[in-house]
């Protein structure tokens, strides 16, 4: 069976694309694909869309904290939710980490995968502020 191609859009800012990016990377061999590491921003995505993180939809945020604690068992991912989730996802935002990985990806891609699942481990399981340049050198 050929090899299929698989990119992955993903931004370190959802705790849910950290699932997807685990499991990807975790079984790309098992699964036969070559998988690409597309780091974008998602808050200009949901911006020009319109469309509403689930954080910020009541009953769905209620929803999403409760189902990562069963994604984080399910798929052996150290997820600890942030002290202040809001901050960390609305105000801070990781428009300066998806810049950076995006620099990442065109001079060292052979780093990408260890410096955004760095990134992911400092934001939401060490709950440590990535937009602070010195969080950036550190990772690299």
């Amino acid at each position: 069976m050929s090899r299929k191609s698989v990119e992955l859009f993903y931004d370190v800012v959802s705790p849910y694309t950290w699932f997807a990016f685990e499991v990807m990377c975790r079984y790309q061999t098992r699964w036969n694909i070559s998988l690409k590491l597309r780091p974008f921003f998602l808050g200009g995505v949901m911006n020009e869309s319109g469309n509403r993180p689930p954080a910020m939809v009541a009953n769905k945020g209620q929803y999403m904290f409760k189902d990562m604690q069963r994604l984080k068992k399910y798929f052996g991912v150290p997820l600890k939710i942030p002290s202040d989730p809001p901050k960390v996802m609305f105000e801070k935002g990781s428009l300066s980490a998806q810049r950076f990985l995006t620099a990442v990806d065109m001079s060292m891609p052979d780093k990408l995968e260890n410096v955004t699942r760095e990134l992911w481990l400092r934001i939401w399981s060490r709950d440590e502020d990535i937009t602070l340049p010195e969080s950036l050198a550190e990772v690299s």
